[in-house]
């Protein structure tokens, strides 16, 4: 087994396929159009479009709404903390009942938080309650998508065809930011709500229609009692710490790297960057991080793995210092840098799955995905509306100063994972066996 896969059902996630995925996904075009992965495929593009349409339209959300700063980051990360406590359940729920009609909840928990929000009602209230739908959405679309596809496919197509749906959460995201930014173009900011409700109800309907109703193995443990046996294993707290971590600075930035630009936008000197849909155009940065996350995660297939992650954590929140720096500067050397910074953000993510899943056997690794995705969400969680307190304190978004501090907030937690995944490769360094997971 490589050290970067997890199994599933008999099969392994090779956590090293992100780069052609997009070349598999296109692929099966040859064979049956609307094969159970390419289905499963769209379904979780179509779902990922809620993850960050507000992000994408957050200046102008602020603005028709009239909250602050501090509000705005208490709704982004009210996303990340239903997401945090759904996933969990919605993974063991499918241990238990029928993973297509979970993903059918799930789907029309994201068909509810967008036109909740501002269709039936434009206030802050309704907004917290929009995000936190949608957070229930994608925990009660993507796990529960990911075990209906393994159910649906014979044994020697699972792996492979899991890892393409794993990677296929980037291509999601970028089309998130690129057609929430063309609807509010073509019909104000409005549109970009209504469209993720109207594409989480088109990925039910294609749910529905092409995806079979698989029977279900019972699990023998309880969820709790697979928590506690992972808790246990060597490294693994840390290496939540350190996921945390890459989260907390991913998604901070993710959701206010828009107002970031806008900011920089409205500058003297950049006022022919005005009329520019950032959304529309950070949307591509995504596919950029993409094979630098597979190659880095290659590099760690060593006994050097917490080593090399640690130099990426903090190659990472090196630049978030340059960022804050020029904050003020030409608003190309700023696009320019935050989008090598988006692109270190993540260049340790994968590689920091595949620390994790080395540290626990076979039959424990479920349970540990399941984990890793509390530690994750949590930590966005708590950083998103953080950050926006730290803005709003600090000066408000139209102060430079404001700005500096949040950047090196953000940045913050790439330090941490810098400095977890240092401790790792000094007291496991002699214990980590090369390219084996922990038996």
């Amino acid at each position: 087994m490589k050290p970067g896969s997890t199994p599933v059902s008999g099969g392994e996630i090779d956590l090293s396929v992100a780069p052609v995925s997009l070349f598999v996904v296109a692929n099966s075009f040859s064979g049956k159009l609307m094969s159970p992965l390419f289905t499963m495929c769209v379904a979780l593009v179509l779902n990922t479009i809620g993850f960050a349409n507000y992000a994408a339209v957050l200046p102008q959300v602020r603005d028709g709404v009239g909250i602050s700063e501090g509000q705005a980051g208490i709704a982004g990360g009210l996303f990340f903390l239903t997401y945090a406590l759904g996933s969990p359940v919605f993974a063991a729920l499918t241990d238990t009942h029928n993973p297509r009609r979970l993903y059918f909840i799930g789907a029309v928990f994201g068909v509810a938080g967008g036109l909740l929000f501002p269709l039936i009602d434009g206030s802050f209230t309704s907004l917290l309650a929009s995000r936190g739908l949608t957070g229930l959405a994608m925990a009660g679309t993507y796990m529960p998508g990911l075990r209906l596809l393994i159910e649906t496919l014979p044994r020697e197509r699972q792996q492979g065809a899991a890892g393409v749906y794993v990677s296929c959460l980037t291509l999601g995201l970028s089309a998130s930011f690129g057609l929430s930014g063309a609807l509010d173009v073509v019909s104000g900011w409005p549109a970009a709500f209504t469209g993720a409700a109207s594409c989480a109800a088109l990925s039910l309907f294609l749910v529905y229609v092409r995806m079979p109703s698989p029977s279900v193995t019972q699990a023998t443990e309880s969820v709790l009692s697979r928590f506690s046996a992972v808790l246990r294993r060597n490294g693994v707290t840390a290496m939540l710490v350190a996921v945390a971590g890459n989260s907390w600075e991913g998604m901070a930035f993710r959701t206010w790297w828009i107002a970031l630009l806008v900011y920089t936008s409205m500058l003297p000197g950049n006022g022919a960057f005005k009329g520019i849909n950032f959304a529309i155009a950070t949307a591509f940065v995504g596919l950029l991080a993409m094979p630098l996350s597979a190659f880095v995660a290659r590099r760690a297939e060593s006994r050097a793995r917490y080593a090399i992650i640690s130099c990426a954590a903090a190659s990472s929140a090196i630049v978030s210092i340059i960022l804050a720096a020029v904050v003020g500067a030409n608003f190309i050397v700023v696009f320019l840098i935050t989008v090598v910074y988006v692109c270190t953000i993540f260049a340790d993510a994968g590689a920091l799955t595949a620390g994790l899943l080395v540290r626990v056997p076979l039959a424990e690794r479920g349970a540990a995905l399941a984990l890793q995705s509390i530690a994750s969400n949590s930590g966005a969680c708590i950083a998103v509306a953080f950050c926006g307190f730290v803005l709003q304190s600090s000066g408000g978004a139209s102060s430079a100063f404001a700005w500096q501090v949040t950047i090196l907030t953000v940045g913050a937690g790439s330090a941490v994972t810098a400095v977890v995944m240092l401790y790792l490769h000094r007291k496991l360094f002699d214990q980590e066996p090369q390219g084996k997971e922990v038996s």
